[in-house]
């Protein structure tokens, strides 16, 4: 693992539970449902899939020219990101996202957070995150996130 994601928000996986079980999971846009709501969602999505190890979901919300930045300060694109969470495929017992904010301005939102998790082997780590999203035709997507240690 590289330490690419992990994500959530109290108050917003409430809502993002919600939502998943009115609507499901895997749509990156749900009309009646407000932004931040919308993309609150993803970053459970996401942090979901390093549980799992299916990239999946996250594929279809990943912008094709998406750059991440990894909690080991390494830049990493798309293909890297759904490769580190197939890799991550029984490696995490639990992940903990707290703290979620979203701010929409228009088509473009950042989302901030933090992450704790668990590894299958014992192991802890906590990350404060940034990530940029960007709506286009009707969609939201990252396009850049930014993890840090701590």
């Amino acid at each position: 693992m590289n330490g690419t994601r992990i994500h959530g928000g109290l108050t917003r996986i409430v809502m993002a539970a919600a939502v998943m079980s009115v609507v499901g999971v895997g749509a990156a846009e749900q009309p009646d449902v407000e932004p931040g709501a919308q993309i609150a969602r993803l970053e459970q999505e996401w942090a979901r899939c390093f549980v799992t190890g299916d990239p999946s979901a996250a594929h279809a919300f990943i912008a094709d020219d998406f750059t991440g930045i990894s909690s080991k300060g390494v830049r990493y694109a798309k293909a890297q990101g759904l490769k580190d969470i197939v890799d991550s495929k029984g490696k995490f017992k639990s992940m903990v996202a707290r703290d979620i904010t979203v701010r929409v301005y228009g088509d473009a939102a950042v989302a901030q957070g933090t992450d704790t998790w668990e590894g299958t082997d014992g192991s802890k780590g906590s990350a404060l995150w940034t990530d940029t999203w960007i709506r286009t035709r009707g969609t939201w997507q990252i396009v850049a996130a930014q993890d840090t240690p701590f």
